[in-house]
């Protein structure tokens, strides 16, 4: 038997009472009370007896709580109960007010049966005991701190001279209930694998389904509530965390309904009209060409204004149309993790942590989130080829010898279905956000935005030893069995009131302690990290993306030179000047639906090509606004909040990334962020470029469109320049592991002290969190005022003790520096 370290005090010999429970409890049944106490009760086997009323008895509590807060004040907090709630307690609430006991009715035969049953049972039990080998050692020694806590009960009670109120600890049982069976002296480990299946089969707003079996009523004492006594609560009693689904909107709990401007109904209906009124145009061209043999003739080559319309405005149109949706891509991306983890189905909270909160490549498609979401995602991503498709929606045929524009009817029906199926996600989108608890406050673009729901989280206990994990793969094996839900929650002690955060539904909250007077967490659980790893730079610098490594960036710009270079050769050298044109070596006859080979060989391939470039540059602009913060935080000097913690650029569209990159002096992030929008320019010229033309010589060739052609040039020019900028200063972007999903992020702030700084203490508003983090310092550490808080990426000492590699604020008063490890 292993007794580990106890600490007994005293043990009260005298024989349990056991008191009647009063029948004047004013306590109401809650949803939680009935599946704690159900939980705690003991198996119907276990304590039948003759007698055909079953009473339930209670035993004087440890401890107490204030009376001044009842649970009127709870049901004043304007919380939302099932609807089945009421109809459920209304043959207890007759009960009550007739001040009779509520009892529960056995037959005596169905106790007979039941106990012939249970005999049987365990005489079974007992000849497998008998037969089965010795069973694996287990730690008793939680059972023997909680016998001896029960057998310390009742001295407790008469030597504190303390009453209990309906508010007690036994009132409310769901304040002992843990998952090691109400003992309390598990470890969290331990204790997270006993709730797995209960968070597994579990959903919050599904509680109220236990109403109909609550036929008991709440037991309590007759003696009056003492309005000076309040017992302390022990330490071994942690406290859980109990969700809040708020009726009203409040300036002290406001809804968490936020969602970005571009993901609203109104954004959603004009995408959807844009996308309606490009579907008319095609259909338009394309049934007004087969009925009337065309739509203009042919006239001032390729060098006019016609030329100008049918070859090159209708890319621009479907190029405005894809920025709009590449906007509303990247918005659902950002919000789908928060929106995820404030779901009731705890099934759709357990992948949340690991869902990318960044922009994605539109290389190929994403099926993250709901189904409806990514239906909707996939519709959007097929508007990458809107651009090449409508680079050779328009060809030339020959009517009675003169030659007009029309309409390619494969090009323009494929286009149809497209923005059709656009138009179809925009609905989808919308209804989907329409209303949607999305669980946050305001848009959460920045990391200060990700700090301010952690304070008073619960879940940060499993975290240790994830920030110096390798990737995000070793990470969620780390914190495998999660359901983490971001809303408002509560607890049994409702001197906590209600508040908003990142938590775990029924595990206990943080637990702090003094130590050399400070104030620190109390550890929770040990993790297997080599203190040589935390300041290893190796582990520091080991992480960045793939196509940013240097054997990469060095490829890309070699590979970006010679293409260009032999592009140039190709196109001024004089025996193969691109001015002369080249044969088309396909047919160039259009068929009678308007279909050329050689005009849809030479716009549409062109076209992909330019869209690929641009495709390829976004990943590339995106690392750098994802990585710019941390690499500002790995400075010598640290950094200011605006500079790190606030910055935004990932959420930002290209051009307001360039603007504020240009204000905090980011001057690479500005120039490529403005790049990788001008490089969509690319498909749109590309698709334009070349047109069949008959030379003076009687041949056919693929004349170019020179100006356009010239205006590709410099745009691939800019492209090799943009190439060459990735290969400095990359070494200071490095981190430990990625940055990706909540879960990367989190472990880097875990156990940071600015978890307790005054800034992230509930800020009501993004204004309000900008401006306590912008303020000026009310004291430095040298003395001066004025100065502003700097944060840095170093190693500190964790909340729990322990050393952490991540964000920490410089200069804190009484704390111990933090160790900013150097790069080359």
């Amino acid at each position: 038997m292993n007794l580990g370290h106890l600490d007994v005090h005293s043990v009260h010999h005298s024989r349990p009472r056991v008191q009647q429970a009063d029948t004047t409890s004013e306590r109401p049944i809650t949803p939680l009370n009935v599946r704690l106490e159900a939980d705690r009760s003991p198996s119907p086997t276990s304590t039948l007896s003759d007698p055909t009323t079953v009473v339930r008895w209670v035993t004087p509590p440890s401890r107490i709580y204030t009376p001044q807060r009842s649970d009127d004040t709870l049901r004043s907090e304007d919380t939302i109960l099932p609807d089945d709630y009421h109809h459920s307690i209304r043959p207890n609430g007759r009960a009550y007010a007739h001040e009779t006991s509520l009892g529960v009715r056995f037959d005596e035969e169905q106790i007979r049966s039941i106990e012939a049953e249970a005999s049987k049972r365990e005489r079974v039990m007992d000849a497998l005991s008998m037969d089965s080998s010795p069973p694996t050692p287990v730690d008793d020694t939680p059972y023997i701190r909680f016998a001896i806590d029960q057998l310390t009960r009742d001295q407790d009670v008469r030597l504190g001279q303390r009453q209990y109120t309906p508010a007690s600890s036994e009132s409310h049982p769901s304040e002992r209930v843990r998952s090691d069976n109400g003992l309390g002296y598990m470890s969290a480990e331990q204790e997270r694998e006993a709730m797995r299946l209960v968070r597994k089969h579990r959903s919050s707003p599904e509680e109220g389904r236990l109403f109909a079996f609550n036929a008991t009523r709440p037991l309590s004492l007759r003696s009056t509530p003492s309005q000076n006594q309040v017992l302390p609560r022990k330490p071994s009693d942690p406290e859980i965390f109990i969700p809040v689904e708020l009726a009203n909107n409040t300036f002290r709990h406001p809804d968490l309904t936020f969602v970005p401007t571009i993901l609203r109904p109104l954004s959603m209906f004009t995408l959807s009209v844009l996308c309606l009124l490009m579907t008319a145009a095609l259909m338009f061209c394309a049934m007004f060409s087969t009925y009337h043999d065309g739509l203009t003739p042919w006239i001032n080559g390729i060098y006019g204004g016609r030329y100008f319309v049918f070859s090159f405005l209708p890319q621009i149109l479907g190029a405005c149309v894809f920025f709009y949706v590449q906007c509303v891509m990247n918005a659902i991306t950002r919000m789908m993790p928060y929106t995820m983890m404030a779901m009731y189905d705890t099934k759709s909270r357990a992948n949340a942590l690991f869902l990318g909160v960044f922009p994605r490549t539109m290389l190929w498609p994403s099926w993250n989130g709901p189904f409806s979401i990514a239906l909707a995602k996939t519709f959007f991503w097929s508007s990458v080829f809107t651009i090449p498709l409508q680079g050779c929606l328009f060809s030339v045929i020959n009517v009675d010898e003169v030659w007009r524009w029309t309409a390619v009817q494969g090009v323009a029906w494929t286009l149809v279905a497209i923005y059709l199926l656009m138009m179809i996600a925009a609905v989808t989108t919308g209804l989907f956000f329409f209303r949607r608890n999305t669980g946050v406050m305001w848009d959460p673009r920045s990391l200060a935005d990700v700090i301010a729901l952690l304070p008073r989280s619960n879940c940060l206990r499993d975290y240790p030893g994830t920030d110096v994990m390798r990737n995000k793969e070793d990470i969620q094996h780390k914190l495998t069995l999660r359901s983490d839900r971001l809303g408002y929650w509560r607890t049994p002690n409702r001197e906590r009131g209600i508040f908003y955060c990142i938590g775990e539904e029924g595990a206990s909250t943080r637990q702090y302690t003094m130590k050399a007077g400070k104030i620190q967490e109390k550890p929770q659980t040990a993790w297997d990290v080599e203190n040589g790893e935390i300041y290893s730079t190796d582990a520091r610098f080991r992480y960045i993306p793939w196509f940013l490594k240097d054997a990469f960036v060095i490829f890309w710009a070699v590979a970006a030179f010679v293409f260009l270079l032999a592009l140039f050769v190709v196109a001024f050298l004089p025996s193969t000047a691109i001015s002369k044109g080249f044969p088309p070596l396909v047919s160039v006859l259009p068929n009678s639906a308007g279909f050329s080979p050689a005009n849809f060989l030479y716009s549409f391939i062109p076209s992909i090509i330019g869209m690929l470039l641009y495709l390829f540059f976004q990943p590339l602009d995106m690392a750098l606004r994802i990585l710019q913060p941390w690499a500002e935080l790995g400075q010598p000097v640290g950094a200011t909040a605006e500079r790190s913690l606030l910055l935004d650029y990932p959420a930002s569209s290209p051009i307001a990334c360039s603007f504020k990159a240009l204000g905090n002096g980011h001057y690479r992030v500005a120039f490529i962020s403005l790049l990788s929008t001008l490089f969509l320019i690319i498909p749109i010229l590309a698709g334009g470029i070349f047109f069949p033309l008959v030379t003076p010589a009687q041949k056919v060739r693929m004349i170019p469109n020179l100006p356009s052609f010239y205006i590709i040039l410099a745009l691939l020019v800019l492209y090799l320049v943009g190439l060459l900028l990735l290969i400095p200063r990359r070494y200071e972007m490095h981190l430990p592991h990625g940055v990706s999903c909540l879960a990367e992020i989190i472990s880097f702030v875990h156990a940071s002290h600015i978890l307790k700084d005054a800034a992230f203490h509930e800020p009501r508003s993004k204004e309000d969190l900008v401006a306590r983090m912008t303020g000026e310092k009310t004291r430095a550490s040298s003395g001066r005022r004025g100065e502003r808080n700097r944060f840095a990426f170093g190693v500190y000492e964790g909340l729990a003790g322990g050393e952490c590699l991540g964000v920490e604020r410089l200069g804190r008063r009484g704390g111990q520096e933090v160790v900013i490890l150097g790069g080359r």
